[in-house]
């Protein structure tokens, strides 16, 4: 081999070295782009992941709170009504209890508020009957008619039988609660 078949060879030889050392350059950049590419793809994923996780959560901690707002708003209204009602039981107990010169007093009181309910005219007033001898009336207003169906208290009707006045103690009972829970629910807070 000549000299120039050996310059040439050693000039291809350089040439292929100098292109395969830039073609692994290349390679070696291309794959470092690769690879930073995909940390950071790898990385919007985790934290898209780690968004939706939060979201989750966030969703999952709102709604806990609102089941748990919900339950203490079911359990201070339970408790409004227990105090509603045993108040309530306690007054009725107590009025069951009163002695004859109360329990006449208080049917004095009934009568009169239920007359007053009715306005002017002759009145029909259904007692029970062991309360009839307690009731004091005026014959020419009012009508005494003993029933069995009357608990304690009693129900006036109008002569003409269009307006009647449940005064019992249970539908008092009744209307007493209804006022109690709207004088609880604009007043009182727990």
């Amino acid at each position: 081999m000549n000299e120039q078949e050996r310059k040439l060879r050693e000039e291809i030889l350089d040439d292929a070295k100098r292109k395969a050392e830039r073609a692994l350059a290349r390679a070696k950049r291309e794959a470092e782009e690769a690879r930073q590419q995909a940390a950071t793809e790898q990385q919007a994923e985790r934290d898209q992941a780690l968004q939706r996780a939060e979201e989750r959560a966030l969703a999952q901690s709102r709604s806990i709170l609102a089941t748990v707002d919900q339950e203490v708003r079911q359990r201070r209204l339970a408790a409004r009504e227990e105090i509603i009602e045993r108040s309530l039981d306690a007054a009725l107990a107590g009025a069951r209890a009163l002695s004859a010169t109360e329990a006449q007093q208080s049917l004095a009181e009934l009568l009169a508020e239920a007359l007053e309910a009715l306005g002017d005219g002759a009145v029909t007033v259904r007692v029970n009957p062991q309360a009839v001898a307690a009731l004091k009336v005026d014959p020419a207003q009012v009508t005494v008619v003993p029933d069995e169906t009357v608990g304690d208290g009693l129900v006036a009707t109008s002569a003409d039988g269009r307006r009647q006045f449940d005064n019992t103690y249970a539908v008092r009972r009744k209307r007493l609660r209804e006022r109690l829970r709207t004088l609880l629910a604009d007043g009182i807070e727990f």
